[in-house]
């Protein structure tokens, strides 16, 4: 019986480690605990011992008697309901657009290609350069999204 009651020598960790310094607080904080429930209980006889113990025993037995009376015998269902798991409708997609899923129309072309001479009049002008720094600053992808999308249209018009 001597070995359950033998101190395990704390293990040593590394300080600068987050789950260490965790592991050291929760072991510091069980020392403490149990050097408070010593001090609390050095006083108790090995009578008291034993009624605490049947009192526990008792308790925890009964509770779990009733657990298992009360599950046979109650009227209302307390089962855990069980529900399908939903998989997304898209999920066995690549995320690459099909030429044939949306195509661009000549009109939606013509409006690109106005767009981008638009861009490059602005760019060009002296009184339409600060518009264009702007439009760049809130939106710095747009130029490459616009020539993209002309490389795009004329693949798609050679095939």
């Amino acid at each position: 019986m001597k070995f359950l009651l033998k101190r395990k020598k704390a293990k040593k960790v590394h300080p600068g480690l987050i789950p260490g310094i965790t592991q050291a607080a929760f072991a510091h904080l069980q020392t403490k605990w149990a050097k408070w429930m010593t001090k609390r209980t050095q006083r108790f006889s090995r009578k008291t011992w034993k009624l605490l113990l049947a009192l526990f025993v008792l308790t925890a037995g009964g509770y779990s008697i009733y657990l298992a009376i009360d599950a046979f015998i109650s009227k209302g269902s307390k089962s855990i309901a069980v529900t399908p798991i939903r998989t997304p409708a898209h999920i066995n997609e690549t995320g690459d657009v099909a030429a044939a899923a949306s195509p661009i129309t000549d009109t939606g072309y013509s409006r690109i290609k106005n767009f981008r001479a638009y861009m490059d009049s602005l760019a060009r002008s002296h009184s339409g350069k600060p518009v264009y720094d702007s439009i760049m600053m809130h939106r710095p992808g747009l130029s490459d999204s616009v020539q993209s999308i002309e490389n795009y249209y004329q693949q798609l018009k050679r095939k």
